[in-house]
């Protein structure tokens, strides 16, 4: 019997056997979670996409078993042969294929969705971003298979009456986005128009030779930011860095609601002359205005102290459900309170100190256990992977930074022209 089977079966068997042990019912789930997680090992491809996804913002509403397993998925990777990729970009690009030359052999880089190969184009460097076979058409059936999942894990964690579903739809739409390298090739356009000129370099696109399923694009020489971090570049160097990677996301969010999502260290390369590059814009996500401004109210609203505010706001935008406990309402303010306490301060954020994430970590962890109503927000789901992602790159740079200087990003008056 296969994994969605076993599940369904086990939904309604569960509704019918009102007269069994709670012993039994212990077992049954244990044996069920042991399903589950050996299952969650062998993701591939969009699966697999699908459950890094939810170990971001399902971890504290999971059990500890299928937390381990989707925070393990992201260190999974291969790749297919020359071979098969030839006859991929034959098949795509039709006549253009002759343009190419040079194709390498290997990958340069390689993901759960798909690989980069390097090639030329009239002596020019390029890169050539391949879809893997069948990974947007197994998209809705995984989509299936894991709302079943986790519908019987949020049942185990005793949370039934949280309705995931506007999470799973969210990150449906834009794993489906993320699978369509035309869409990627027009937020990569719009990426150039907004940023390009700010200090930050981005791919030429080639929308000529691109198709739903490859993606070519200008070759820039760089290494990783995380690379060139262990290369111990000067604080001068590492606190410029740090500047512009928060002056990015600020504006990404706040002045042209299109967020590069995913903050994966490859996605961030250094040329020889310390720039950034910004490639890879799949995962580009953009916001609709009230929700940004929804947004952009509840921390203003934090930053001043507002609980009545905070509340109001946070229930228009579904933060927080309105029919939550006074509990579980009081730890969603102490935790907005603490979040926003540095952005108050004058003295200088320490991204190493431990306590201060571990406190955030804590009221998070608090406030799942205690709702029965509200799921992880579904817009804040991508948002808060890329400001994780940005916080983590801070840490590895070193730095301190006085986050009030950063401020008047959020309240709308973005000098970072």
């Amino acid at each position: 019997m296969g994994l969605a089977s076993k599940v369904a079966l086990e939904e309604v068997s569960s509704k019918l056997k009102t007269w069994e042990s709670e012993k039994e019912k212990l077992i049954s789930k244990i044996q069920l979670t042991q399903d589950i997680v050996k299952t969650l090992s062998e993701l591939k491809g969009a699966s697999m996409k699908l459950g890094q996804l939810l170990s971001l913002d399902l971890g504290d509403y999971l059990p500890p078993e299928m937390v381990k397993i989707l925070g393990e998925l992201h260190q999974k990777s291969t790749f297919l042969s020359y071979g098969v990729i030839e006859d991929i970009l034959k098949k795509e690009l039709s006549t253009n294929f002759q343009k190419f030359s040079e194709i390498s052999q290997r990958p340069i880089a390689a993901a759960s969705i798909g690989q980069v190969h390097k090639a030329k184009i009239d002596n020019k460097d390029v890169v050539i971003k391949i879809q893997y076979p069948g990974i947007a058409d197994s998209i809705p059936s995984d989509i299936k298979i894991l709302e079943l999942i986790l519908k019987q894990l949020i049942v185990i964690s005793g949370k039934s009456r949280i309705d995931i579903s506007p999470l799973l739809k969210e990150i449906k739409e834009v794993l489906l986005k993320e699978v369509d390298y035309k869409n990627e090739l027009q937020m990569h356009k719009k990426y150039r128009d907004a940023f390009s000129g700010k200090e930050f370099v981005i791919p030429e696109p080639f929308e000529e030779y691109s198709t739903s399923k490859i993606l070519v694009q200008e070759f820039i020489s760089g290494i990783s930011i995380t690379d060139w971090i262990k290369e111990d570049p000067s604080a001068d160097k590492r606190h410029k860095v740090a500047d512009l990677l928060m002056k990015l996301y600020l504006d990404e969010i706040f002045l042209y609601r299109l967020v590069q999502t995913d903050p994966n260290p490859g996605n961030f390369l250094m040329t020889p002359e310390d720039n950034i590059v910004l490639i890879d814009f799949g995962a580009v996500k953009e916001y609709e205005p009230t929700f940004v401004e929804g947004y952009r109210k509840i921390l203003i609203a934090s930053y001043n102290k507002d609980a009545d505010l905070i509340l109001t706001e946070s229930y228009k935008v579904q933060f927080i459900d309105e029919r939550e406990s006074d509990e579980v309402k009081n730890i969603y303010l102490e935790m907005m309170d603490y979040l926003s306490s540095p952005f108050r301060e004058d003295s200088f954020f320490d991204f190493s100190d431990k306590e201060f994430f571990n406190r955030s970590r804590d009221l998070s962890i608090q406030m799942s256990m205690k709702c029965r109503y509200s799921p992880p927000p579904k817009d804040l789901i991508f948002l808060h992977r890329k400001l994780a992602g940005i916080f983590i790159f801070l840490k590895k740079l070193d730095v301190k930074i006085k986050l009030k200087d950063y401020w008047h990003y959020v309240e709308g008056a973005s000098v970072h022209k």
